[in-house]
């Protein structure tokens, strides 16, 4: 059974995450509790760490971002996704192309706003 609420928050935050990847890396890492923790090609701890990390990737001309939920489901209090994405270069070697993978997040409430307590991505 589909959990309308879980599924409208996990496209919120989508969106949000979207708009946010054109504002920068800083904007982004907004979007991250304060204690996230990101596990990607190197694992980030923390807000200030998780900047640092989509800054190397943003810098890497990765300037681009579409995100296409696949599952949503709600435990508790918790939204949990999975998406699929695609990332598009603008710019150095990475010009031109494009990179789909997969990636999921925990979501939680923190002051009114759903943020990511942990994000994977492949």
């Amino acid at each position: 059974m589909e959990d309308a609420a879980a599924t409208r928050i996990a496209n919120d935050f989508a969106t949000r995450y979207e708009a946010a990847w054109n504002g920068g890396a800083e904007a982004v890492a907004r979007l991250y509790t304060p204690d996230s923790v990101l596990v990607g090609f190197a694992t980030a701890i923390g807000r200030s760490e998780i900047q640092k990390l989509l800054q190397a990737i943003i810098g890497q001309g990765w300037a681009r971002i579409k995100i296409k939920i696949v599952n949503v489901r709600r435990i508790g209090d918790v939204v949990l996704f999975v998406n699929e994405y695609t990332a598009t270069g603008s710019s150095g070697q990475n010009a031109g192309k494009t990179l789909t993978a997969a990636a999921s997040h925990v979501l939680v409430q923190t002051d009114g706003e759903w943020q990511s307590a942990l994000h994977s991505a492949r």
